[in-house]
């Protein structure tokens, strides 16, 4: 069988490389622009009907956040990483940055905002399901504007990944990245305000299941991928389905990557775990397959454990342990 390959787009220009090419010296190995929160995760037996008192089993306090949690990935993996982003000037802003440090997360750009509540979550996990809920908020204004990104910090990285936040901050950061031959990796849940400026500027898509819906508005998901690789000038784009794997438009067709059969503990965090061993495949330069399969292990073993961050494996020796002792789902 050939090895997979991406070619898409509508023109020869508009194609990108897998694995991609990388700047060779740089101070940082991963740029990460976007979310970091204070998750608080309550396990319990089943959902609360209205009305209803629930005695948790579990409670568990720590940092997430899409970006964040991708950086703590692949600073797991050995690889240097800065995260920009915003906290407020409270007890949970404090943890956060302490948590990304512990991680080797370099967090000497953030943003402190004075008076202002940092992202928190509380996190509802059905214990018989891993399933979550997730309650969330934050201050007006805490999140980067475009004139707050440093672009000159940004190039400093071989690899830039986003979760856009902030859609037209985050362009500013891509076009940085850009200019400076960093491939751009984002990660996108909702349709707000400047993703059309965003998409042009993206090299690989990951999307999850709703979001090619919701930005095209078909059904139809092999249809809706297409949609969103012409929009991108021909990024590669992935729609991760949880127990159902990934899907990735290779060669102009949707392509099936299968999940493995774990019985998920607590599902918090595996999109934003998926991207960071994303990153990490990036870096060790895998093929697309290869790069698949690895980012749905270490996605799984994410799984494994309560909080989004607690299972993200330390070495490549325990991924490869994991990927010959778990089969793949059917």
């Amino acid at each position: 069988m050939a090895p997979d390959r991406h070619a898409a787009g509508s023109s020869p220009g508009a194609r990108r490389a897998f694995p991609p090419p990388l700047p060779q010296t740089r101070s940082w190995d991963v740029i990460g622009l976007g979310a970091n929160a204070s998750d608080h995760l309550i396990s319990i037996p089943h959902y609360p009907k209205p009305g209803e008192k629930v005695r948790f089993s579990s409670y568990r306090a720590q940092g997430g956040g899409q970006a964040a949690t991708a950086l703590v990935t692949v600073a797991r993996f050995g690889y240097r990483t800065r995260y920009f982003g915003a906290v407020g000037d409270d007890r949970d802003g404090e943890a956060n940055l302490a948590g990304l440090r512990a991680e080797g997360v370099d967090v000497s750009g953030v943003l402190v905002r004075p008076g202002a509540l940092t992202q928190r979550a509380f996190i509802l996990v059905d214990r018989a399901s891993g399933e979550r809920t997730i309650i969330w908020g934050r201050s007006e204004g805490l999140i980067p504007s475009p004139e707050e990104i440093d672009a000159g910090a940004i190039a400093q990285g071989r690899l830039l990944h986003t979760d856009a936040q902030e859609p037209r901050a985050a362009a500013r950061a891509a076009r940085a990245a850009r200019r400076a031959g960093m491939p751009v990796l984002v990660d996108l849940e909702h349709t707000r305000p400047g993703i059309e400026e965003l998409l042009p500027l993206v090299d690989f898509l990951i999307v999850d299941e709703g979001f090619p819906e919701r930005a095209t508005g078909t059904r139809d998901i092999e249809r809706a991928m297409a949609a969103l690789e012409e929009r991108s000038h021909g990024a590669l784009v992935v729609v991760t389905r949880g127990r159902r794997g990934a899907l990735a438009r290779v060669d102009g067709c949707a392509r099936d990557y299968p999940a493995y059969a774990i019985e998920a503990v607590d599902t918090t965090g595996a999109g934003d775990v998926f991207h960071g061993a994303f990153a990490v495949a990036c870096l060790d330069g895998m093929d697309l397959a290869g790069a698949l399969d690895f980012c749905n292990a270490v996605a799984a073993m994410k799984c494994l454990a309560e909080g989004g961050r607690t299972g993200i494996p330390r070495d490549r020796a325990a991924v490869e342990a994991f990927r010959r002792a778990t089969p793949h789902r059917p």
